[in-house]
């Protein structure tokens, strides 16, 4: 039987599970004018109670965020939660929010994670014409 191991601090404290799924959101917030920004982009990895997010428009650092995870192929949201900028990266090339989800831990939980296991699950290939080096 296999065994999995979690990382952890330092205080033996299990760290949250990711899931690295490119799954496609829309993103809305209230900018310091009072303007509604709306954006889409995709997530770089989904956890137990945050999200990483590739967005065209990066909301500032302590803003809420409406985010929509939504389904390939049609416009239909998997879950919409409210989420709080906690960091961001303004690589030009990868722009990317780090967001906390702040409402419905419990659906965010058993849907969102669901369906991020769901992405890896339809999109796994394996590449065994790769060079391998030992």
């Amino acid at each position: 039987m296999a065994q999995i191991e979690y990382a952890t601090s330092s205080y033996k404290t299990p760290l949250h599970h990711r899931i690295l799924a490119n799954m496609p959101v829309q993103a809305s917030w209230v900018d310091e004018e009072g303007k509604r920004i709306k954006v889409e982009g995709t997530t770089e990895n989904l956890g137990e109670s945050s999200a990483l997010v590739n967005l065209e428009v990066l909301p500032p650092v302590g803003s809420e965020v409406r985010l929509r995870i939504m389904s390939e192929g049609d416009d239909k949201p998997i879950i919409e939660v409210a989420a709080e900028v906690i960091r961001v990266e303004r690589d030009p090339s990868k722009p990317l929010a780090a967001l906390t989800i702040l409402q419905n831990l419990k659906k965010w939980k058993s849907t969102a994670m669901e369906a991020a296991q769901a992405w890896v699950t339809r999109h796994w290939q394996l590449n065994y014409e790769e060079e391998w080096v030992n």
